[in-house]
């Protein structure tokens, strides 16, 4: 198995921010949006402003099923009510649910901040895990419960941050905004630029203008910008959103800028068997697969690392992907189709590396194993689903 030359997107969390001694955050400032650090960001071809990952839009005319895991009736109709505006706009329907299966599950409590899964990323979760939460200590009036609801669903549906569109502008202060997030939530500067300084693909911008009231734009302070540029709390969609979210949901006719969709979901598990037969080590993760869209090719990998979570080092070519130990099969999917890995029928999806391409010692060996799905779509790499690590173990004689 030769290098994999291809640079692979890692998931990245876009951080809360609490700026308590600041009089303009009475509330929480920004959100936990799970976004891959690759994103690719489609603006529609006409006027309509703001950013969205075509990659991991719900299918046109979907039904998107919702479940509460907690809060009171009262909290909880006032979420329904707000949520309600997005369909205005979008070909979707929203309906929640008690029981049975659900796409995205709401935990509204008074911890946590404010944070969702962006899109289709939700199918990742477990049926038992929130996708979305709400920190309901921070909705003290109705403006700020509203824009809060109206931003999360946002990425539900597949928005993402306005204040990254690489033709916003923003003259930052960077040195200003460093100081004040040192200050106040004890961010080094990689965690300043992660959160608020990255910017997406001008290719993907189709040279539509920014929107700064947009509802998926972050207030931006006068202090933090060098020329006084700021942006208010915005508490409704504005009509870049909605021109925005009726292009990727169309009410008539066909969805623009089309691309893969694929989605992995109800991953339960990760077997690890040592293989003497093959003289090495058999991976059979448990996973479903469903494609929508348009074809692609995607990369099924499992990554290795030592007992302690470091990655197991490469320098040669076989079993090598970014210099890490690492394993991969790779296929050509069609639009429509399903697939079910190790759910039926055991051991019928495997992933294999020889005992000699890690560093294996006679007794008792510990590793780390990592399995995660690519999908690529020309020269983009898009990851569709990371595990969590399964240690394991086995003798060598």
């Amino acid at each position: 198995m030769k290098n994999l030359k291809i640079v692979f997107a890692l998931l990245v969390t876009i951080a809360s921010i609490n700026i308590a001694t600041a009089q303009e955050t009475k509330q929480k400032y920004g959100c936990t949006a799970e976004v891959p650090s690759n994103a690719v960001y489609i603006q529609d071809t006409t006027n309509a402003r703001g950013l969205a990952d075509n990659y991991y839009l719900w299918d046109n005319g979907k039904t998107i099923y919702i479940k509460f895991l907690s809060g009171s009736k009262a909290m909880q109709d006032k979420v329904k009510s707000i949520v309600k505006e997005w369909e205005r706009y979008a070909n979707l329907k929203f309906e929640f649910v008690t029981v049975g299966a659900s796409n995205i599950r709401i935990n509204l409590d008074n911890k946590g901040g404010h944070n969702s899964m962006v899109g289709t990323l939700a199918n990742n979760v477990g049926e038992d895990e929130r996708t979305m939460n709400f920190d309901t200590t921070d909705f003290k009036t109705f403006a700020a419960m509203r824009r809060t609801v109206l931003h999360e669903f946002g990425h539900a549906i597949g928005l993402l941050h306005e204040h990254y569109s690489p033709v916003s502008g923003i003259p930052w202060n960077k040195e200003a905004v460093y100081a004040d997030l040192k200050k106040t939530q004890g961010w080094d500067k990689a965690m300043v630029d992660v959160n608020l300084f990255q910017q997406y693909k001008v290719s993907y911008t189709n040279g539509t203008e920014y929107d700064k009231l947009s509802i998926m734009h972050y207030p931006v302070f006068a202090r933090w910008t060098t020329n006084g540029f700021s942006v208010d709390w915005n508490n409704d969609l504005s009509e870049g959103d909605k021109n925005l979210i009726g292009l990727l949901y169309p009410k008539d006719g066909n969805r623009t800028n089309e691309v893969p969709r694929f989605t992995v979901s109800n991953f339960t598990s990760i077997t690890v068997s040592k293989n003497d037969n093959k003289q090495g080590v058999s991976i059979y993760p448990s996973f479903k697969m469903t494609t929508a869209g348009k074809s692609a090719r995607v990369y099924f990998i499992a990554f290795f690392y030592d007992e302690e979570g470091n990655p197991i080092k490469k320098e040669t070519e076989t079993y090598n992907i970014n210099n890490i130990a690492a394993t991969f099969k790779s296929s050509v999917l069609g639009v429509g189709k399903s697939m079910a890995a190790n759910k039926t029928k055991n051991n019928d999806f495997e992933l294999f590396i020889p005992y000699d391409q890690l560093p294996v010692n006679t007794g008792k060996n510990n590793f780390q194993v990592e399995f995660r799905v690519y999908l690529q779509d020309d020269k983009e790499m898009k990851i569709l689903y990371q595990s969590k690590r399964k240690v394991f173990s086995f003798m060598k004689s």
